[in-house]
């Protein structure tokens, strides 16, 4: 069962990674083909803009959750001297954003579904947008799973400050 479950994580570092690169290079490529018709050919497609739009919000989702899997956001603590009060301070600030993380992913669901059941369509591309509001849920269950990773360390890390062993 150990062996699937880091099989599925391999997997799942693999997907975001790609699909960070994915998202970036097909955003660039559509405002570079945007730019270059406006200036050369004076013509602008509200398509294109609109789809480099969708294709940011996916970019910028999957690089919050690389940056959660990573454990490289921002962070404070610089009030935290010693190096029990730290690990305290971290178990704490990751069971806080775990906490909050669920909200959001309760929340994406049910925006998800609020546009599904009204079949909301994009203005220009009329394409569902379920497609973009679906990126807040997938991705919200993601930056969950990651930092809930990061708590079960932190408080093993902690436990071990704070009464030795493993």
């Amino acid at each position: 069962m150990n062996v699937f479950f880091r099989k599925m994580y391999a997997f799942l570092t693999f997907i975001e990674d790609n699909g960070r690169i994915v998202t970036i290079t097909a955003m660039t490529a559509i405002i570079l083909i945007q730019v270059v018709a406006r200036i050369v050919f004076k013509w602008s497609s509200p398509a294109m803009e609109e789809a480099a739009r969708f294709i940011m919000i996916w970019s910028i989702f999957i690089g919050a959750v690389v940056s959660t899997r990573e454990d490289s956001h921002i962070r404070m603590g610089g009030f935290c001297n010693t190096p029990k009060s730290k690990a305290v301070f971290n178990v704490v600030s990751k069971l806080i954003t775990f906490l909050f993380l669920c909200v959001f992913v309760k929340w994406s669901y049910d925006y998800a579904l609020h546009s599904h059941t009204r079949k909301m369509n994009s203005i220009v591309l009329n394409v569902p947008l379920i497609v973009v509001h679906s990126c807040f849920l997938v991705t919200g269950l993601l930056m969950a799973l990651h930092t809930f990773i990061h708590f079960i360390r932190r408080a093993k890390d902690a436990w071990r400050l704070f009464f030795g062993g493993a």
